[in-house]
């Protein structure tokens, strides 16, 4: 334990499969630990989440229990300033097995910090709040299986994917507006720019929500992508805010032509170079030329109603995506969770097998009137801002949990 020189999870070690690991984490604040329980799903029954920091931990390793790592949150510790951190650190490294290794929370996002946890006092890795479920999967778990942590993909932004169960279930909407809501978040946050990719061919209605006309630049990339240019962005992507392009494909009555899996390659290819996040509206059921989205999706958004048809479709859609990308980047959202008709929420939870990441009531027919009037339903329909802030916090790393979090005081405007 805080040392350097111990031997990374996981190897030859027959102990430290994924069902017999056990990994203890004490953080103080519920964001963390739902972070921590949402990323470290693999780990099953192996994971032990409790309430506290450094002080519990040193208590729990006193009693001598097995535990193969632990994940020990810092806020209780004293600042690194006044001199006691060391002590406190040391202390746990006394109690703590010189074999089990500590991943550290703490609130400084210092470099300087960092390097004083990790290379002078020997903790195997420290990780900034806010923790996000993406953060804890796609880091902290590969070095929890002695694996090599994801490293970023060279190129280009976040693919953010948004799959209804059905037709009809709201994921349109439900990716129109995170797009619109990331889009607009103040410099501070310093999410770039975004672009939203309706993948409805034939029949899309993102352009409408937006009040936008699309053109006939995406078609012809996905169809035949040899005979897009390097002008495709200029003559296909709509600027629907200053931070946000539309890349949707015309309304037309003539069939459509077969979809090339090198052409949605191209598209991607062509987003992730010049945007930021890219929020992909993918058609149900999802052909098999598009299941490249999944793939390379950061986040794959499942929508899905409060009905049988619906909850049967999503455990089918989460399956797939999770074979896709090779490992579970899903996040649920329950639309119009109390609609008419609507299943008990118990029942919703054994149909989808877990606690939706995000709710969202029935918003009555104003709804139905922005898409009529072509105005996004942020602006006609307020309440769904606030809905929604989970989802956006989980998208560009700012959980939305905390009365007094950024992320809510932010959206509130």
């Amino acid at each position: 334990m805080l040392d350097s020189d111990h031997p990374a999870p996981g190897g030859d070690d027959p102990r430290l499969t994924i069902d017999g690991r056990l990994v203890v984490a004490f953080v103080e604040d519920e964001a963390s630990a739902t972070a921590l329980r949402t990323g470290l799903t693999a780990l099953g029954e192996g994971l032990d989440v409790r309430r506290g920091g450094l002080r519990q931990a040193v208590k729990f390793f006193r009693s001598l229990a097995p535990v193969h790592a632990a994940i020990i949150d810092m806020s209780d510790a004293p600042d690194a300033s006044s001199g006691d951190l060391q002590s406190a650190l040391d202390e746990l490294a006394r109690t703590c097995p010189p074999e089990v290794p500590v991943f550290l929370i703490g609130d400084s996002s210092d470099i300087g910090f960092y390097r004083m946890v990790v290379h002078e006092m020997g903790a195997a890795d420290y990780f900034p709040r806010p923790l996000t479920r993406d953060t804890v999967q796609r880091q902290l778990l590969p070095r929890l299986l002695g694996t090599t942590p994801e490293l970023p993909d060279a190129r280009g932004g976040r693919v953010i994917a948004f799959c209804g169960t059905r037709g009809g279930v709201g994921a349109t909407t439900i990716a129109v507006n995170a797009a619109l809501l990331v889009a607009g978040m103040p410099q501070s946050v310093a999410v770039g720019q975004s672009a939203l990719l309706d993948l409805h061919v034939q029949d899309g209605s993102a352009a409408m929500m937006l009040g936008a006309r699309p053109s006939a630049g995406l078609r012809l990339a996905l169809e035949d992508p040899a005979r897009s240019d390097a002008l495709f962005l200029e003559r296909s992507a709509i600027a629907v805010d200053p931070r946000l392009h539309l890349v949707a494909a015309d309304e037309t009555s003539e069939p459509a032509a077969p979809l090339k899996q090198e052409g949605v390659a191209h598209v991607l290819d062509v987003l992730r170079r010049r945007f930021n996040f890219v929020f992909v509206d993918l058609p149900v059921p999802i052909p098999h030329e598009l299941r490249l989205v999944l793939r390379v999706a950061r986040h794959v958004v499942i929508v899905v109603q409060p009905d049988l048809p619906s909850l049967r479709d999503a455990q089918a859609i989460r399956q797939a995506a999770t074979l896709a990308a090779g490992s579970d980047r899903t996040t649920v959202v329950l639309n119009r969770a109390d609609m008419r008709g609507a299943l008990k929420r118990d029942l919703v939870l054994r149909g989808l097998g877990r606690e939706p990441d995000v709710t969202v009531p029935d918003l009555g027919g104003r709804m139905v009137e922005a898409v009529n009037i072509g105005t996004p339903a942020l602006t006609h329909v307020p309440a769904l801002r606030r809905h929604l802030q989970p989802l956006v916090g989980e998208i560009i790393g700012l959980p939305a949990t905390g009365e007094r979090s950024l992320l809510r005081r932010i959206l509130r405007r």
